[in-house]
């Protein structure tokens, strides 16, 4: 069976990948880094690739090109945080991945494709469960099944299921900025941040 996880080189689709293949045990497993040509796609895609090697597991770079057409058209988003000057800032959700994804494995004949959407994110976006059911139904028309295995986790609990599987976390990119480090003031950063603590592991935060 061809199975496809999504993994943008953030924490959660990294320990999922990880639990795929470490814990699980699945075989078949193939991931797609899908390049919207935002300002942290390098960091990203530099992420997701290291995971992948560790594991060895073929990652496959998508390019979405009506994603940079839009960064032409529109400038990206400035971030303003006290004491720092403006930062370039991009990011997706899974509202905007899995659609393409999709499509994708559709095409390359995959039978099941991989979210790492947490429990944390349909909290965080109430329409997003009823979103991803009617994805869902979209998929398994075209005879792709749509998995969601950390959906009933926190960030807390994926930083600790990360930790026991032995994820590279501090590998892993979270920040919706493109600078040198995480700018450690945008929503995913302080949501890393507080899980590790929260996880006690705050040796592996960045």
């Amino acid at each position: 069976m061809k199975r496809l996880v999504m993994l943008s080189g953030g924490l959660d689709s990294s320990v999922l990948l990880y639990k795929l293949k470490k814990q699980d045990g699945l075989e078949g497993l193939a991931a797609v880094y899908l390049d919207l040509g935002t300002p942290p796609t390098q960091k990203e895609w530099r992420a997701a690739e290291k995971v992948a090697s560790r594991l060895g597991v073929a990652i496959y770079r998508n390019r979405v090109p009506h994603f940079e057409l839009g960064d032409r058209l529109f400038s990206p988003p400035e971030l303003a945080f006290p004491g720092r000057g403006s930062i370039q800032a991009g990011w997706t959700d899974p509202c905007t991945m899995t659609p393409i994804t999709g499509s994708l494995a559709a095409k390359m004949g995959v039978e099941e494709v991989y979210l790492g959407a947490i429990k944390d994110d349909f909290a965080s976006h109430p329409r997003l469960e009823a979103y991803l059911a009617l994805v869902k139904k979209f998929l398994e028309f075209n005879q792709v099944q749509l998995k969601m295995p950390l959906s009933g986790l926190t960030k807390q609990e994926v930083v600790a299921l990360g930790h026991e599987l032995g994820v590279p976390l501090e590998e892993t990119w979270s920040c919706v900025a493109s600078g040198e480090a995480p700018c450690g003031a945008c929503n995913p950063c302080i949501a890393r941040e507080e899980a590790f603590a929260l996880a006690d592991a705050k040796a592996l935060a960045r």
